[in-house]
């Protein structure tokens, strides 16, 4: 009955002209539906079009900024997502010094948004002040005319003049009239939230400074009328949370970059560990009021299992909105030229995009505030699955059987599925193609097939973003798909589109609406290789190679090249994909080092790499030129995990934040010049605001070199590390990090001068491991919790080792003798016998 009442009331107050809010915020802090009172749980991204980079992003590939916003929220919906957080950096460029709102393309743009995504049901964070510079990374755009240009970021808080120019902008822009909706800004029914300042600079020394300023800000927001619920940023500085306890601010906002933040390079490893617990969220002072989160990303990772791991903590932690950053806009995607560390769009990622799907359904299905423990026993959830192993995240319920890499798991009830979402194949659906696909049933016969592109890894899409390098590109390709469904059984050739079909057959297909952008031909051709840098020699080597051009190749060889002279021809099988492989037993060979080149049959000619000459090793005009390279060995041969090879800018360092200063770069070593990797460290001495132990690390994936011994049935005995202590170092840390975050390492001495420090495998020990990079905000722990654990008495397995770290800590030296440590090292190898 009151129930009935309170709908009646909110029907009446909406047909006497009061916009009524579609949430409030209950007694507990818990955000929910004025409609039903249920509970709200939103997913879905940050979306930047109207400002700042993504604005100009736009114009490099000449696109037409509201039909790029139609298409893009049409991904939105397509994967389900009824979320968007409106970043817009107003404070740079829709101000002027005094705060007044001047309109541009950038707020019609805005207004745009937000009339499209009301159109199909997505909900909005507004925040309008973003504090950071809109020129970057061109920092040549002179369209910065706003307040941020002569408030600087740290003077937002405090300074008078610039908190009135803060007022007066928020005001004005929340009476901003929207000519698309008829609506003003703080009436607009979808806009839920408004967030007063992004990542403001914090004060957790001066919290009463801080409560003044929020509260400030929530009065002006509050005599426009606006009756949104808002919300300040705790994560920046988590020491703040007393501000947000005693302000008007009806909740907090956070963020989390388990991987850190622009690696420059795909980093790899088992992100797993890093999304295993955001215990500050659970801080006493955030209780009884609402938790949001702004922005998230597994930054520089492609893989398709974070996303759903990371809101099964944020859930955990009471959030009941959660925002990727960024969504890449669809004709930008290719060259990633929205934001260099972030990669995400629903048809050039889809791994990440399938794994956003089911996270979305983490944070509607999961119940707020459930804890599923601590990794590895937080894998499996509810009807969730994530797995590093299977690089996969994986949604199994009666409706929804969602996957986002190749899978054996069999739905558990195929005869109930209404919706299915992939990347590769499981039991219900074998296909052979790259892309993302959906498939929906309509009725009791039919059901609507729904495929995108295939999707080329051409390159590393977390380089310096640049707009004519492609990194990802789509290709319409036709494909062999299976489908085992009870009621629709069907093995058929498809290219991308929609299709319905009905007892088993296609009854209609569709295009796809970019259609003409997904068919862009390539300009030329490419190859990515995945083979192995060494093989024992008395095992089968196994040669894999991408191939990426403007139509399929004819051909695919090996030309492994022989000596004195000659080559040997070993053609390649086409799998999935655009994956060719070939097996070959070379035990007839001797062992060491071999070159070989892939040749590509275009048809018209044959295409050497990796050169890309016009020419064969099998030809009279073969010339001496590029080779990739291999090394058959036996299985006492020396490993290298680090040396010469290995890019410096490539390996993890602890970061220097309220925590011993550190550096770490490439050198040279004695008078040869040898390249050599320096730590150090000026002062190891613990200081009264440090968050983290006295310890420097560095650490360099090794997981692949491994792999390559993983057939091995010969164990390492010694570890070589040849390096040389600075400034009377005499002792450093060797550890061994496997992918679960257990350590086994020992201590070494070191001399002044460089010589080689033989390590017996035997003397290694569980030892704490760093866990690096440290993720944004510093949720994280410093130490692997296995590590910190003593490796919970699991013994040393070399096949899962991924990680060899180098440490410099306080507890390694005399108290009093912490000053001035540092280490070279040249390389480090693994010895076998």
């Amino acid at each position: 009955m009151r129930k009935s009442l309170f709908t009646l009331l909110i029907t009446l107050l909406g047909t006497m002209g009061y916009c009524a809010e579609k949430v409030y915020m209950d007694k507990q802090g818990v955000i929910r539906w004025t409609e039903n009172r249920k509970e709200v749980a939103l997913f879905g991204a940050n979306y930047c079009l109207p400002s700042a980079c993504d604005f100009r992003a736009a114009d490099y590939v000449g696109g037409d900024r509201k039909q790029m916003i139609v298409e893009d929220l049409e991904h939105f919906k397509r994967m389900n997502w009824d979320g968007l957080r409106l970043c817009f950096w107003g404070d740079y460029q829709n101000t002027d010094r005094e705060g007044n709102l001047q309109e541009n393309e950038h707020l019609h743009l805005l207004d745009y948004l937000i009339a499209e995504a009301d159109k199909r049901d997505i909900y909005m964070l507004l925040s309008p002040i973003v504090t950071y510079n809109s020129q970057w990374p061109e920092m040549s755009d002179t369209t910065n005319i706003g307040l941020a240009k002569y408030y600087p970021k740290n003077t937002l808080i405090h300074d008078e003049q610039a908190i009135r120019a803060q007022e007066n902008y928020m005001k004005q822009l929340l009476n901003h009239r929207n000519p698309y909706t008829g609506r003003s800004l703080k009436d607009e029914p979808n806009i839920l939230f408004v967030e007063l300042i992004n990542e403001p600079t914090q004060f957790p020394e001066d919290i009463p400074g801080m409560v003044r300023y929020i509260n400030r800000m929530c009065k002006a927001i509050r005599s426009t009328g606006c009756k949104k619920l808002t919300f300040y940023n705790v994560s920046q500085d988590f020491r703040v949370a007393p501000a947000i306890r005693k302000s008007d601010i009806q909740g907090s906002t956070h963020a989390w970059y388990p991987s850190a933040l622009n690696n420059n390079y795909s980093i790899e490893g088992n992100g797993l560990l890093f999304v295993d617990r955001y215990e500050q969220m659970l801080h006493p002072d955030l209780r009884g009021k609402a938790k949001i989160v702004y922005e998230f990303d597994a930054t520089d990772m492609a893989s398709g299992f974070m996303f759903p791991a990371m809101v099964r903590e944020f859930h955990r932690g009471g959030i009941q909105f959660a925002a990727i950053f960024s969504y890449d806009m669809l004709r930008t995607a290719p060259m990633n030229l929205g934001w260099q560390t972030h990669f995400f769009n629903m048809v050039f990622t889809p791994s990440k995009a399938v794994s956003s799907m089911i996270a979305a359904e983490v944070m509607r299905r999961i119940p707020r505030g459930k804890h599923f423990g601590y990794y590895p026993d937080n894998r499996t959830f509810g009807d969730f699955r994530v797995s590093y192993d299977e690089q996969l995240s994986e949604l199994n319920s009666g409706d929804m059987f969602y996957y986002s890499n190749t899978t054996s798991t069999r739905p558990k009830n195929p005869a109930a599925l209404k919706h299915i979402a992939g990347v590769g194949s499981s039991p219900v659906v074998r296909y052979s193609g790259t892309g993302i696909y959906f498939l929906d049933k309509q009725d009791d016969n039919t059901w609507q097939l729904e495929i995108y592109p295939d999707i080329m890894d051409i390159d590393d899409p977390y380089k310096m973003l640049n707009k004519h390098r492609v990194s990802r590109k789509s290709a319409y390709n036709e494909r062999n798909i299976q489908i085992q469904l009870p009621g629709l059984e069907t093995e058929m050739t498809v290219l991308p589109g929609k299709y319905l079909l009905s007892d088993g057959k296609i009854v209609s297909r569709e295009e796809l609406p970019a259609k003409d952008f997904y068919q862009t031909p390539m300009k030329e051709w490419k190859i990515a290789n995945h083979t192995w840098p060494e093989f024992t020699a008395d095992k089968e080597v196994t040669f894999r190679c991408e191939v990426f051009g403007p139509k399929r190749p004819q051909q695919v060889d090996v030309y492994l090249m022989l000596k004195p002279w000659g080559c040997k021809r070993i053609p390649m099988t086409a799998e999935d994909g655009f994956l060719y492989t070939a097996k070959a037993d070379l035990s007839w060979l001797a062992k060491g080092d071999y070159e070989y080149h892939f040749g590509i049959d275009t048809g018209d000619d044959t295409i050497l790499f990796p050169e890309k000459t016009y020419c064969t090793p099998e030809r009279w005009d073969y010339y001496e030129q590029a080779t990739y390279a291999m090394r058959l060995i036996n299985e006492t041969t020396p490993l290298s995990l680090l040396g010469p090879q290995d890019n410096w800018k490539h390996i993890r360092r602890t970061r220097t934040f309220r925590s011993p200063e550190s550096q770490f770069s490439s050198v040279v070593s004695g008078p040869e010049l040898l390249p050599a990797f320096q730590l150090s460290v000026p002062d190891l001495e613990k200081k009264r605001d440090y968050i983290a132990p006295c310890d420097v690390t560095f650490s360099h994936y090794i997981g692949d070199r491994i792999t390559c011994r993983s057939k091995s049935k010969t164990a390492p005995t010694y570890i070589r590390i040849r390096a040389y202590g600075l400034n009377n170092t005499d002792k450093a840390i060797c550890n061994f990090v496997d992918k679960e975050g257990r350590g086994y390492g020992a201590a070494f001495n070191l001399k002044a001068e460089a010589s080689d420090i033989l390590i017996p495998v035997s003397d290694l020990v569980p030892t704490k491991a760093a866990m690096l990079p440290q993720d944004w905000p510093g949720v994280n722990p410093y130490w692997y919790p296995a590590s910190a654990q003593e490796n919970n008495g699991i013994a040393l397995d070399w096949k899962i080792i991924e990680f060899v770290q180098v440490s410099l800590r306080e507890e390694l030296y005399d108290v009093g003798n912490w000053k001035n440590k540092g280490i070279v090292v040249e390389k480090i190898e693994l010895l076998f016998q």
